[in-house]
C-alpha cells in the first residue's frame, strides 16, 4: 500500500467530539487537518460555517494524532472575544494547560477557582499554574492514568497528561519519576523537543547526565 494511502487513511481515522464551551455541539463549525508531520501528528484547523470567528483551544497546541482504536478526539472551541466563554472553568484550565506547556504567557488568566475541581485534570493545573507543584501530584497522576486506562488512547489526551505530571513531579523534586513521565510523553512524540528537552532536563537533575546524552538536539 502506498504512503499516501497509509496517510490519507489514519487522517480519514480522526473523527472529532467537538464541542464549545457550553459543552454544545456547535453549528456549522467543523475540524479540517493538515499533513502529518514526522511524528505522525496533524496540525488542526477551525472551519466555520457559522457566525463569528471560532478558537481552537483544545487540543492546546491544536495538533493531534490518530487514535490507537475507534473513538472520537476531544477538541474545543469558543467564540473569539467571547468574555463569557473565556472564563469558563474548563476553558481557563485548557489555557493555562497551553501556558503551562510553552504557549506565550497570557495576561488576566485567574484559574485559582480550578484548584477545588473535581476534575483531576482541573484540579492539577490549578494548582501546578498556582506554582504548588507538590499539591498537583496527586490529581495529575490520577489525570494520567484515567487517560493510559482507556480502551482507545488518544495521544492529544495522553502527550499534555504526561508533561503536565512530569513538571509537577520536577517541581516537586522527584527527577527520576519525572523523566519516567517525561518519557511516556515522549513516546507519543518522540522528535517533540519539548518532551526531549524536558527529559534530559530531568536526568541531568536526577544525577544521570550520561542518560539526557543525545536527547538534546543542537544545530
Amino acid at each position: 500500500m502506498r504512503a499516501g494511502v497509509l496517510l490519507f487513511l489514519a487522517a480519514s481515522a480522526m473523527h472529532f467530539g467537538l464541542t464549545d464551551a457550553r459543552g454544545k455541539k456547535p453549528g456549522g463549525v467543523s475540524i479540517e487537518v493538515s499533513d502529518p508531520d514526522d511524528d505522525g501528528w496533524y496540525r488542526l484547523r477551525v472551519v466555520s460555517k457559522a457566525n463569528g470567528s471560532y478558537l481552537l483551544v483544545w487540543p492546546f497546541d491544536g495538533e493531534a494524532k490518530a487514535p490507537d482504536g475507534p473513538g472520537e478526539i476531544p477538541a474545543v472551541v469558543v467564540v473569539e472575544g467571547d468574555p463569557k466563554a473565556l472564563s469558563s472553568p474548563r476553558i481557563l484550565a485548557y489555557r493555562a494547560v497551553a501556558e503551562l506547556l510553552g504557549a506565550k504567557p497570557m495576561s488576566g488568566l485567574d484559574v485559582s477557582a480550578l484548584s477545588a475541581s473535581e476534575d483531576p485534570l482541573l484540579k492539577g493545573v490549578g494548582l501546578l499554574y498556582g506554582k504548588k507543584p507538590a499539591d498537583a501530584l496527586e490529581p495529575l497522576a490520577q489525570a494520567l492514568k484515567e487517560r493510559e486506562r482507556q480502551l482507545t488512547r488518544i495521544p492529544s489526551e495522553l502527550y499534555p497528561a504526561a508533561m503536565l505530571y512530569g513538571r509537577a513531579l520536577y517541581g516537586a523534586g522527584k527527577f527520576d519519576d519525572a523523566a519516567v513521565a517525561f518519557l511516556k510523553a515522549m513516546k507519543q512524540r518522540p522528535t517533540d523537543p519539548a518532551a526531549r528537552q524536558a527529559r534530559a532536563d530531568a536526568l541531568i537533575k536526577a544525577g544521570k547526565p550520561e542518560a539526557a546524552q543525545g536527547l538534546i538536539r543542537r544545530d
